[in-house]
């Protein structure tokens, strides 16, 4: 038997969510969608799968790679933009061997595998198709030629989301509930309490209320407020937001009862708060602090970087009416620590504050060009930001812009956040990339 996972889904049914999601790595629960499927056909014995994937499908491979993870072996195959399920499965037949199972892996319904996989092999017909509420599961099991001439759907928003009429209907008992929308996917995400991936970071001081989830690679800062909310991977919610019955993804806020888009840079302070504090004798005294350690960030920079210690950089400072550009330099090091001495230099030198907005390149700074972007030319750029302080490595810069503009106009007490990162591995190390094919076991070694 061969077993076809389709996860070439693009966005489309989810409204204003469509170019920032790829149905199969939605998280439920915290756990990517198609991540909960390979789990439970491991679960039903399965060990090895082709995974479909569509052109916004290389997310998928960098986040599954082999499957070794999961235990399944796991063999990639391109859709092309223009071709049909039946076109890729007619495509695949000289790798189908005997009976085949199809499965949708971006629909939500692994919860009904097991059942299907037990219980299709007792129905006759070329072709059995699950089916729960009168309508697909995204399941269905082949005999050999049997898609010739026949076509199985892809979205389940569509029309053509129905059972065909020469398929052998399988029900199945098991509840699930199929994401074909943001309400529906909202409604899958509820999962009987707040929930938060192993890889995101609530902080102590946030608010979890009702059945709110944090995907991968996020983080909800204290003072924030979720209730009944799905925050997406790669995402920030600043403190002192307040949401309700919302998908979050980036600066994107959906509503998920009525699809109506927002912005969290809507809800941005206004102009006029507390204000940074200079911290000129601090970065005095952290520049003396710091003085055994250039010999040993140049050392470690000159071995790691080929006798090329040291890489030139411009960023936009503090200038008497706004931002000017300076140049300096840096460790060439991922260690942040022993990356970012040098520019304490330009702490005393009152080109940069201690703590303020993440410095950019003069370039950076010049194209901003949203309202809520320029927010962050109200604080001075700082040595210690916020961004670089907490929040995740992989965020885009959308996602760091955001937290800029809400860190100038509501700052918080970096110094002693600093303080307390000075003592993590985030100091110390580089950002550790996501490792598909590791043994979960023995990354948590």
């Amino acid at each position: 038997m061969t077993t076809v996972v389709f996860a070439d889904r693009d966005g489309a049914a989810f409204g204003p969510l469509e170019t920032r999601i790829v149905p199969a790595l939605l998280p439920v629960g915290g756990v990517p969608v198609l991540e909960r499927m390979l789990t439970a056909l491991v679960a039903a014995g399965v060990r090895d799968a082709l995974l479909v994937v569509g052109p916004r499908g290389a997310g998928i491979e960098k986040r599954f790679g082999k499957g070794i993870r999961w235990g399944i072996a796991l063999n990639y195959v391109p859709r092309e933009e223009d071709e049909t399920p039946g076109d890729v499965l007619r495509r695949l037949e000289h790798r189908l061997d005997g009976a085949t199972v199809v499965l949708r892996g971006d629909v939500g319904a692994e919860a009904a595998v097991g059942e299907f996989l037990r219980e299709a092999p007792e129905k006759r017909g070329p072709i059995v198709a699950g089916v729960a509420g009168g309508k697909p599961a995204g399941f269905w099991r082949l005999l050999p030629g049997a898609i010739k001439k026949k076509e199985l759907p892809r979205e389940p928003a569509s029309p053509e989301w129905a059972v065909d009429r020469d398929h052998v209907a399988l029900p199945l008992a098991t509840a699930f509930t199929l994401i074909d929308s943001v309400a529906s996917y909202r409604a899958a995400d509820r999962r009987g309490g707040a929930a938060v991936s192993p890889r995101a970071e609530v902080e102590k001081g946030a608010k979890l209320q009702g059945d709110s989830t944090v995907g991968e690679e996020s983080l909800v800062f204290a003072g924030a407020e979720l209730s009944d909310t799905s925050v997406l991977p790669r995402t920030v919610v600043p403190s002192g937001v307040s949401l309700q019955g919302a998908v979050v993804a980036g600066n994107l806020v959906v509503d998920a009862a009525t699809g109506a888009p927002s912005r969290l840079s809507d809800l941005l302070p206004p102009a006029g708060g507390a204000r940074f504090p200079a911290g000129r004798a601090a970065a005095a005294l952290l520049f003396l602090l710091s003085l055994p350690l250039w010999g040993v960030a140049f050392l470690w920079s000159l071995v790691a970087n080929a006798g090329h210690a040291t890489r030139e950089t411009t960023l936009a400072g503090n200038g008497p009416s706004g931002r000017v550009p300076f140049t300096t330099f840096r460790f060439e090091t991922a260690i942040p620590v022993f990356r970012d001495l040098p520019l304490l230099l330009a702490v005393l030198s009152g080109k940069l504050a201690l703590t303020g907005v993440t410095p950019l390149s003069p370039a950076e700074e010049a194209a901003l060009s949203e309202p809520w972007e320029k927010v962050r030319q109200e604080a001075p750029a700082g040595l210690l930001s916020l961004v670089r302080l907490a929040a995740p490595a992989a965020v885009p810069a959308e996602v760091a812009r955001l937290v800029d503009a809400f860190e100038a106009r509501r700052p918080s007490p970096l110094i002693f956040r600093a303080l307390r990162v000075l003592f993590t591995a985030r100091a110390w190390t580089a950002p550790r990339t996501w490792n598909p094919d590791q043994l979960a076991e023995e990354e948590g070694k």
